[in-house]
């Protein structure tokens, strides 16, 4: 169920980290090798709903870094994005519960405010085309 994983994952790191994360950003924005920064929004939602049970965290990690983000991301948005990126490749294809938290728990208070920022971003852009959780 790695939809649900990534899901979790990014609830961690903005639920656990959000405590952290309220003093001031550590992290830098500068230019990097994760993905373009001039993704087409439609795109850019399209890889997160496409995400299914079946795919791994280093999978998806190669599906963003591809996409890569639309032009009207804020730096910080662009910096917690290739947190997760980062972060994601590194993770076994079994990630588990444990391997979240120590994901979330290895990430400094500003990256973890940039995080919340990109989560935001694709919240805010994106809510709307994602997937739904079943009905009960």
């Amino acid at each position: 169920m790695f939809t649900t994983k990534v899901a979790a994952a990014t609830v961690l790191l903005v639920v656990l980290g959000g405590t952290a994360a309220c003093g001031s950003s550590d992290s830098s924005s500068s230019a990097s090798d994760n993905g373009p920064t001039d993704a087409d929004k439609t795109s850019f939602c399209d890889t997160f709903k496409k995400l299914s049970d079946s795919t791994t965290p280093k999978e998806a990690a190669a599906s963003f870094e591809k996409v890569g983000t639309p032009s009207d991301i804020t730096a910080e948005a662009r910096h917690g994005y290739e947190v997760l990126v980062t972060h994601l490749s590194a993770m076994p294809d079994g990630a588990s519960s444990d391997d979240l938290t120590k994901m979330q728990k290895a990430l400094s208070a500003g990256d973890q405010q940039d995080v919340i920022a990109f989560v935001t971003y694709l919240t805010k852009e994106c809510v709307g085309s994602l997937p739904s959780a079943p009905a009960s």
